[in-house]
Formats: structure tokens, C-alpha cells, sequence
């Protein structure tokens, strides 16, 4: 089953970006990609990607199974390895391979013609009988997790080398440097980082037995001081409930720091949370699962079971990571929407702590719809509902927030909860998604913020902006019908301000048909050198790069 509309054959604004969805290719073994430009020297390293490669799949009855939605595309991670060859004429080499890492859960597709669990966002066929849903639901219900290696569909974020899984899987990879996928529910994967070939797949419970919710956020946060890093677990049910946990870089212990639980602590779709020198905030995103989960037991997806309450204030938990006082302090907003949080820190007066937060938001729950396949696609009509003045709903939002002072005796917690305070908001011309910041500034006050933007020239990114949260100006780099991914930030070793470094990005030349891996200047978004691929890049979301220090 498609689900999707039919194909207008002209790509809105001739900008296309179709084949950026429908890219089922693979490169097992390492190509080396053709380097214009100078790549400077400190970019050398692995640059990890993940994300969907392709969503349609044929079945063995001859049919052909598509996924709905972006989210639910066939998990695919990518490396590329930026080597100093040392050479005066051409010093920085680029290779690339990739593969697929949920094989067993697409051959449970090719078998059964259907789609296993509960996805994301999958469509359901509208003339399935009642008796067919009702026995689905018993099979939702009923058949056991799928374990094995690459029988989950995990490809949102990566990480390589995370403290407590590491130091427990030397059994089936008796060395460093593991590389672990994440997703939005509590399974993680660990990949062969040379290779990508799947090893294990686990839980969160490896972590520490009450880790049992079935949800989590894909962006865990990782002090960058000393490695330990912070998330919660999702207990759904009649009374939901958040665990946040840190877990030490040093020993590999997690421990649980706070536990939320009560009738006006709603179970929600949260992508990512903040992180500061003493503190984890959580915020509850007005994104809420209805009855508990148990719908999703109907709609087989998550999507169809959310739902947004523009009456119903954002709850944002500060947790102290530091003391073992578990929850300071609760403070709360007008509603809305975020995936992306992009840094956060605290300001210290003579007797408070303010805390300072940054992210992209969304007005309501609208961009998830976006994110089907027949919405993104160029020559697809569904995408006309999301361009023009018809974007604005659907367009990210950067903010900064503050919680004023900061309550140091968690004994008195303030009832009703204190307000948030909005410092500014950007306009959505100048802010971005997939936001990212200079590392090195993590729990900082910092300055500038990078990611893709959405100014309506196409159906989807179409071009990379640096916002200066200052002069509250941006600078853009933008090619029509040139489609960029994530940026990733590398700083420059030797440098002394903020945007001293380069950003990483892989962007589709969709008159082409072609990707190609572009460098540019963090100062003034200026190309410095590319690396050019044969082949067309799937669109995909999070990334890592990795120097060559900590490669080898």
C-alpha cells in the first residue's frame, strides 16, 4: 500500500528533490569522492550520518510496500572518511560507504507485506475490515519485540563510544570505539563503525532495570566536560511517567535523578531536552499521546495518537544533575511544539540562577504531517498545501527562553508552577531546523546558531543559515535547486572566536542528480572545498563527526 497521491510531473519552482527520497542504493565497500577546494586539516576524521535511504520495498506476493512517512524510511548509515594524506597536491582525500542496518525488519516486510509494531506515522489501509484491524492490534499486542541484530527500524541520531553500553558490549565487540543508533524509542542499536554491519540491538534496561518505558528522546545530552550523558523514559499508561537519568562516563552507572508522575504530567512526544553546568530541563512539549498509549495500540503509529492542546501550557522540569536533589524546580509557557533544542546555560547573579534556553519550535503539530513522502516530494501535489503563505504553519521558529531564579531548596517547589519568559523569538525567514551551535560552546553562552533553512523557494531545505543572536541578523548560503542536510560544526583547533571552523553538509544538486559533501566557512558561509559523489545522498537527519583523534 502507497498511500501516496499522483505524481505532478513538473518539481514546484524547479527545485527537485524526489530522487533525495527514493535512493535504495548501497556502497559496502569505501569510493573515494573527487576533492575541489582546500578541506582544511583538523576536518580530518569520520563524518557518521543516519538517517532513511529509500521507503518502498517489494513483497514476495509481488506487491510492492511503501512507508508513508519520512520518519518510517528504511534506517541507512553513512561514513565518510576525510583522511591528511600528507600530499602537497592533493592533501585531503574523502571516501564514502554506507548500508542499510534493518534488513531482518525489511525482510519481515518482504514476507508478511505488512509493516511490523508500531511505526511512526505509516498510513493504514482505509478499507481494512474491522475483524483484520482488530486481530492487527491482537498481533501489535501480543508478538514479541523483534530482537535480533537489524529487526528494528532505529536510524535518527548517532553516537559512537556511549559510556554503559561501551563497557557492556566487549562480548560482542572486544574493542573501543562502538557506534550506537538511537531513535525515539528505547531500543538502541550498535553498529561495526568500520564496516556498519549491525551487532546487537538492546534497550535502555541495559542501563538499569526501571529504564522499562518504551519511549525516549533520540537526542540524549552529553556534558562535554566529562562525557557523562543525560535522558528520560517514557512509562505510558494510565498515569504516565518520566524517569531522567544520567548515566557516568566513568564508571558506566546510570542513575535515576528524577521521577515525574501525576495527573498534570501528560505522556508526550519529546525529541530532545537541555542541558547546563548543574542542571537537566525537560520540557513537555504540547505534543501529547492520547489515552495513555493505548490508542496507538489502535492506529498502529503514533502520529494518528497524538494530539495538540493550544488551552494547555508547556511544562518545563529543571532536575539538578550535580547534588542528587532530583527536582528543583517547574516552570511553565504558552504551548508549542519543538524538536531541537540548541543549546542552553546558566547565568549566576550575587543570590539566583537564571537559566537561559534556546530552540526551534513549531506553532502547533502541523510539520509532522508535512513530513509525509507525498508532501515532500517536488512533482507531488500534496506539497502545494505547504508552500507559499501555506509553509507558515509548518516553518520552524527559533527562541530563547529564561527561568528566572531558580529554586535551590527542591522542598518548596512553587505551586502553581512560575512563568517562562520569552526573550525573543526570530523571524522564520531567518530561522533554521536541524540547528547546531559551535561545540566547544555547549552549557556557554554562545552567539551564533546554524542549521537548514525554509524560506518557501522549495518544497523542503533549501539552503543553510548562520543567525547572529546578537545583531539578530542571519547569513545564508543558497544554490537553487541545491538541497543541503544537517550542518555540522568542526572547530578550528587554533581558533579564538565562536565561528572559528568549518560546517559539514551534504547537499543534493537536484538538476543534477547528484550530492556532493560541502565545506564551508563558520565565518561567512563561504565554500572552502567539497567532496563531489556520483550518486544522489538520501535526505536524512542527525550526524556525527569524529576527529581523527579519537578515531584512532
Amino acid at each position: 500500500m502507497s498511500g501516496e497521491s499522483p505524481i505532478i510531473t513538473s518539481p514546484f519552482n524547479e527545485w527537485p528533490t524526489d530522487i533525495g527520497f527514493e535512493i535504495n542504493h548501497e556502497e559496502t565497500e569505501p569510493v573515494e569522492l573527487k576533492v575541489t577546494g582546500q578541506i582544511p586539516t583538523y576536518v580530518a576524521g569520520v563524518l557518521f550520518r543516519t538517517g532513511p535511504g529509500g521507503h518502498h520495498l517489494s513483497t514476495k506476493d509481488g506487491q510492492t510496500f511503501t512507508m508513508s512517512h519520512w520518519f518510517d524510511g528504511w534506517a541507512q548509515t553513512h561514513r565518510f572518511d576525510i583522511i591528511d594524506s600528507g600530499s602537497q597536491e592533493s592533501r585531503m582525500q574523502v571516501t564514502y560507504r554506507s548500508r542499510h542496518t534493518c534488513d531482518g525488519y525489511m525482510e519481515e516486510i518482504h514476507q508478511t507485506g505488512r509493516a511490523p509494531g508500531i511505526s511512526f506515522a505509516q498510513i493504514q489501509d482505509p478499507c481494512e475490515s474491522l475483524f483484520r484491524k482488530i486481530m492487527s492490534t491482537f498481533y501489535v499486542m501480543t508478538s514479541p519485540d523483534l530482537d535480533g541484530k537489524s529487526c528494528q527500524n532505529i536510524g535518527v541520531t548517532l553516537q559512537q563510544d556511549m559510556p554503559g553500553l561501551s563497557a557492556k558490549s566487549a562480548e560482542v565487540m572486544p574493542k573501543d570505539h562502538n557506534l550506537w543508533v538511537r531513535t525515539d524509542h528505547n531500543h538502541l542499536q550498535q553498529l561495526d563503525p568500520k564496516t556498519l554491519e549491525p551487532l546487537q540491538t538492546t534497550t535502555q534496561a541495559i542501563l538499569h532495570p526501571d529504564l522499562k518505558g518504551n519511549l525516549t528522546g533520540a537526542h540524549p545530552q552529553i556534558d562535554p566536560n566529562c562525557g557523562d550523558w543525560y535522558n528520560y523514559n517514557l512509562e505510558l499508561g494510565r498515569a504516565s511517567t518520566y524517569r531522567v537519568f544520567g548515566v557516568s562516563a566513568a564508571t558506566g552507572k546510570a542513575t535515576i535523578l528524577a521521577t515525574l508522575t501525576g495527573s498534570d504530567i501528560l505522556g508526550a512526544y519529546v525529541h530532545s531536552m537541555f542541558l547546563t553546568e548543574h542542571y537537566i530541563v525537560l520540557c513537555i512539549f504540547n505534543a501529547y499521546i492520547e489515552m495513555g498509549g493505548l490508542k496507538m495500540l489502535w492506529t498502529k503509529n503514533m502520529i494518528d495518537a497524538l494530539y495538540f492542546d493550544p488551552k494547555r501550557k508547556n511544562k518545563w522540569f529543571v532536575i539538578d544533575r550535580i547534588d542528587g536533589r532530583g527536582l528543583v524546580d517547574v516552570y511553565e509557557s504558552d504551548g508549542f511544539f519543538s524538536f531541537h533544542t540548541t543549546n542552553a546555560w546558566e547565568e549566576k547573579g550575587s543570590t539566583t540562577t537564571d537559566i537561559v534556553l534556546e530552540l526551534s519550535t513549531y506553532e502547533n503539530l502541523d510539520i509532522l504531517k508535512r513530513f509525509y513522502y507525498e508532501n515532500m516530494k517536488a512533482t507531488a501535489p500534496g506539497a502545494r498545501a505547504y508552500v507559499g503563505d501555506n509553509s507558515l504553519r509548518a516553518r520552524p521558529q527559533l527562541m530563547r527562553w529564561k527561568l528566572r531564579d531558580v529554586n535551590e531548596n527542591p522542598s518548596t517547589i512553587s505551586v502553581p508552577a512560575k512563568p517562562a519568559q520569552c526573550i525573543f523569538v526570530v523571524p522564520k525567514a531567518d530561522s533554521v531546523e536541524l540547528p547546531t551551535i559551535n561545540p566547544t560552546y555547549a552549557m556557554k553562552p554562545s552567539r551564533y546558531i546554524y542549521g537548514c533553512c525554509d524560506r518557501a523557494d522549495s518544497v523542503f531545505l533549501d539552503g543553510l543559515i548562520k543567525y547572529d543572536t546578537l545583531k539578530k541578523s542571519a547569513k545564508v548560503w543558497k544554490v537553487h535547486a541545491h538541497s543541503p542536510g544537517e550542518p555540522i560544526f568542526v572547530p578550528d583547533p587554533q581558533g579564538k572566536l565562536e565561528d572559528d571552523g568549518v560546517l559539514l553538509s551534504i547537499v543534493l544538486d537536484g538538476s543534477k542528480g547528484t550530492s556532493y559533501l560541502i565545506v564551508l566557512d563558520a565565518r561567512n558561509l563561504e565554500e572552502v572545498g567539497r567532496a563531489s559523489m556520483e550518486i544522489a545522498f538520501p535526505f536524512g537527519f542527525h550526524g556525527s563527526h569524529v576527529p581523527i583523534s579519537k578515531e584512532q
